[in-house]
């Protein structure tokens, strides 16, 4: 017996993740990332797997039992997404949307303030981030520069990864209305958008 949602068996919706074959605008682009190497589509089954098989057991491992707290609304949000992309429903993406950018936002306002304490209070800094035990001046120093690149490239990749979802949503968009040029822009907020959401 095959059980289907939404006239999908519901196994394939989780089989598709693992086919990267893009039957629209395979080189547009417009939709592509990595330095044009990478379809937005494949890089968004690949952020996604990794949600399921990298993020999630490792908050289980380590923040329990903090991840009670929210593992529901994550998994309602990564079931969506898997349904959003195989059913190619870009409305469907915004959920996935939103949550990258507010953990991008949120990441952020840390990030800029811990880099604010640091300019005035380098042991704090270090403290927060559980490093306060160095106490040579270069050592220190060192560890200080660490720790903020480290903190900017998360913040880097969590950007990254709003405008991968982001570009799939714009992706679906463009293919129910059927556009196919590369050039084509929208004009006002929207385009200054994707402007800035556009993935590297």
């Amino acid at each position: 017996m095959v059980f289907l949602f939404d006239d999908v068996p519901i196994k394939e919706y989780f089989t598709k993740l693992f086919n990267f074959y893009v039957d629209f605008q395979a080189q547009n682009p417009k939709y592509r990332c990595i330095f044009g190497k990478v379809h937005v589509l494949n890089a968004a089954k690949v952020l996604l797997l990794l949600e399921i098989f990298l993020i999630i057991p490792l908050y289980i491992l380590f923040l329990f039992p903090w991840w009670l707290m929210w593992i529901g609304f994550h998994l309602v949000i990564i079931l969506i997404t898997i349904y959003a992309l195989r059913k190619k429903k870009h409305r469907f993406m915004w959920p996935m949307v939103l949550f990258t950018l507010t953990q991008f936002f949120f990441w952020g306002i840390l990030t800029l303030l811990q880099l604010l304490i640091a300019f005035f209070d380098t042991q704090s800094f270090l403290n927060f981030y559980s490093q306060g035990h160095h106490e040579e001046f270069f050592e220190k120093a060192l560890v200080v520069i660490v720790v903020k690149l480290i903190v900017l490239l998360i913040g880097a990749i969590l950007f990254w990864r709003l405008s991968v979802f982001y570009a799939v949503k714009n992706y679906f968009s463009d293919r129910l209305e059927g556009q196919v040029s590369a050039t084509e822009e929208s004009k006002g907020l929207e385009g200054v958008a994707q402007k800035l959401l556009q993935p590297v």
